[in-house]
């Protein structure tokens, strides 16, 4: 089950934490220096650009929630023999909640003259994504177990 959220959001409840770029470099299973992406798209630290540089207001988040509980029982059942772990993995639900929310920014961006900027990667822009949720209402689990959110940020490009 999917669930959207769109929000406005005001300009100090944007928590920036340049940290948040490196977090990308942290291990995780299978990924011992971290996202394989590190350094080598531009939409990835240390190549992106901060923030305060990219987008403007007003501000708009969105947000997609997948039950990946949901899902993994689903798989369980269809993959008996599969770990949490294999019914669990993104390579077989990311693609689609990553349309979702793309497809979600598009029909906003059809409705809303002013704004014409999205960044799917907010982190690696410096945004602390966590707390910038928290403060707009929308409560992300770490290391999720029931839901999934993936979040962007849309505003007004600043021309460079």
């Amino acid at each position: 089950m999917i669930n959207l959220k769109i929000k406005i959001i005001a300009t100090n409840d944007i928590v920036l934490d340049n940290r948040s770029r490196d977090w990308c470099t942290f291990s995780y299973p299978d990924h011992p220096k971290g996202c394989p992406n590190y350094g080598k798209k531009d939409t990835c630290p240390p190549r992106s650009s901060f923030f305060q540089y990219i987008i403007g207001p007003p501000y708009y988040i969105i947000g997609v929630r997948f039950d990946l509980e949901g899902w993994a029982n689903k798989m369980k059942k269809k993959h008996p023999n599969w770990s949490d772990r294999q019914a669990r993995c993104c390579l077989y639900w990311q693609g689609k909640v990553n349309k979702i929310l793309k497809d979600t920014c598009n029909k906003f961006f059809k409705n809303n003259k002013v704004c014409n900027k999205v960044l799917y990667k907010p982190e690696a822009t410096g945004v602390h994504v966590f707390e910038t949720c928290r403060k707009n209402g929308i409560i992300l689990e770490r290391n999720p177990s029931k839901y999934v959110w993936k979040i962007a940020i849309i505003g007004r490009k600043i021309n460079d």
